[in-house]
């Protein structure tokens, strides 16, 4: 039997990887899986960039809006969601895996497999003494790798949590699907330009009012992994402590700092083919679902 295809179109922020995936499935029949960390989370969408429904041009996406901002998600999770999907269009459609978290596009294409950790409270509690920085050294000596919010003190812990353990590093294991990895490339310049454009054509009014639903719903803006974008410094303007140019600003750099973590972890990946244009792309996805059909 012939093995199941799948594409992958990854890429820093802003790179346009939705269209991309949009126009290719329209092409070759497929459908859309998201593979971003925040787009899971229901009502979150001016931040995070959230494709809309006109932007999706009536291809079906999946995996977002998953789960409510007040539940945890995990890359364990995703993958379990993602190879049902994939197994569930098996013979029907073609899988187009896009987004910008490159751990939830590796734990899918690359079969990784999570232990099962469970947490060491004796060790949690000692570490929860410990400032923030001495953290963040200690887990970068544990795992140098290690792609996470770094801001964020309960995540720093619970890898720390993990990668103390000699059997917690993810194994791999074969899939039973091909895929065809795809990465939009950009210079530094056109990357930061088009950071800067979508900041600037933003929906501010629909940023405030997301921010302002978290704000009464008590959302823990000092915890929570998703404060590692705007929703902090929106709740910083609405308080007075800064300007809305101030804000936008740091958006802007934010989003720069955030390109920057995801082309590190995305370049020492070898198979992705790094593509300046949509139609070289889809010369890729030609010749690789002609040579599985041969």
């Amino acid at each position: 039997m012939e093995r199941q295809k799948v594409i992958a179109i990854v890429g820093p922020t802003a790179s346009g990887k939705s269209a991309w995936a949009v126009s290719l499935a329209k092409k070759y029949r497929g459908v859309v899986i998201s593979a971003d960390s925040r787009q899971v989370y229901k009502g979150l969408d001016v931040a995070t960039a959230k494709i809309t429904k006109a932007e999706m041009s009536g291809i079906p996406h999946y995996l977002l809006d998953v789960v409510s901002p007040a539940e945890s998600f995990d890359v364990a999770t995703y993958q379990k969601l993602a190879y049902e999907l994939i197994k569930k269009f098996r013979g029907k459609k073609l899988p187009i895996i896009a987004g910008g978290t490159g751990l939830y596009v590796q734990a899918v294409t690359d079969g990784y497999v999570f232990p099962s950790t469970k947490p060491n409270l004796k060790l949690r509690a000692k570490l929860e003494k410990q400032p923030l920085e001495k953290l963040v050294s200690q887990l970068r000596k544990l795992e140098p790798d290690i792609q996470i919010d770094f801001k964020n003190p309960r995540r720093v812990i619970r890898a720390i949590e993990i990668y103390s353990q000699a059997d917690s590093r993810p194994t791999k294991q074969e899939v039973p699907f091909d895929t065809l990895k795809i990465g939009i490339k950009l210079s530094t310049a056109e990357q930061e330009k088009r950071i800067a454009k979508r900041i600037r054509q933003m929906d501010f009014n629909a940023l405030v009012a997301e921010t302002k639903k978290l704000i009464q719903k008590k959302f823990d803006f000092n915890s929570n992994p998703l404060t590692a974008f705007y929703y902090r410094l929106v709740r910083d303007w609405l308080e007075g402590r800064i300007s809305k140019t101030e804000l936008l600003e740091k958006m802007v750099r934010t989003d720069r700092q955030y390109a920057k973590r995801q082309m590190t972890w995305f370049k020492k990946d070898p198979q992705i083919h790094w593509v300046d244009s949509l139609a070289e792309a889809e010369k890729l996805v030609r010749e690789f679902l002609d040579d599985g059909a041969k």
